[in-house]
């Protein structure tokens, strides 16, 4: 049996396969690489896997993103080296079953199934990648108001920049359900309220209510934060779809001694 090899095409098929396979191994892992670098390491297991299937050698397109993974990754630590080889190679194998159902199931193109291979493969990673930043941005905060506590979820947001405009303390935002239940009924009467200016991406410029309770305590992931007499914002409506969260931090409200 014989089969007819162009080494020319098979060397330039790989190393675009490659740099793109790099590229994605960067952007998921949030890597600072150079374009230079991806394409000398894509060169590299281009190179490397052309003569080992010339010389029909078994595992070569294993060793050739071996080969690439070092290039592109060395002398940025062992863990990180270790992580990104890691990574690259389930990025590949991922991608090889992906390609394989484009070119077979729907005839595309080689080329072109590379491309969207990869394509899907990023998406889908940037996709974990929001849903675990979200996860690891959501703590739990139980608040206090003279004999009542509520316990909620909060989401940390570095982008928070709310202040309460006579003081410039910082303000923290919570869901109007959780604020009655804490509140009780007539607490703008029994210790009165501020008048939050905000303004938010596509929505008008309008006032919240504020009021300051009597403490807030944030369960950290390496430590629990007491803040005493914060200032929240009632929210009249739900700030996460599917209520993940009740609530919005402000950054300051989680530094120690804030």
């Amino acid at each position: 049996m014989y089969y007819e090899f162009y080494i020319d095409q098979f060397f330039l098929e790989h190393l675009l396969t490659g740099f793109l396979l790099i590229a994605v191994t960067v952007s998921l892992r949030r890597q600072n690489v150079s374009w230079k670098r991806m394409l000398a390491g894509s060169a590299a297991g281009a190179a490397a896997v052309t003569a080992f299937v010339c010389l029909g050698m078994p595992g070569w397109y294993f060793a050739g993103m071996l080969l690439a993974g070092t290039v592109v990754f060395a002398g940025t630590g062992r863990e990180e080296f270790l992580g990104g080889l890691f990574f690259l190679l389930l990025v590949s194998v991922c991608f090889g079953g992906v390609l394989q159902a484009l070119v077979n199931l729907f005839g595309f193109p080689l080329l072109l199934g590379s491309a969207a291979a990869a394509a899907a493969l990023w998406l889908a990673g940037r996709c974990l990648s929001r849903r675990k930043a979200l996860r690891d941005s959501l703590v739990t905060v139980r608040l206090q108001w003279e004999e009542r506590t509520e316990t909620l979820r909060g989401l940390i947001d570095t982008g928070n920049r709310l202040e309460e405009p006579l003081t410039g303390r910082p303000v923290s935002i919570v869901d109007a359900s959780p604020a009655r239940r804490l509140l009780g009924e007539a607490w703008e009467e029994r210790r009165g309220f501020y008048l939050i200016p905000y303004h938010s991406v596509g929505t008008e410029k309008g006032w919240m209510r504020g009021v300051t309770i009597d403490s807030m305590t944030v369960e950290l992931p390496q430590r629990t934060e007491v803040v005493r007499r914060p200032v929240l914002a009632i929210y009249e409506g739900e700030l996460s779809a599917g209520a993940r969260f009740q609530m919005v931090l402000h950054p300051l409200h989680i530094q120690a001694g804030k």
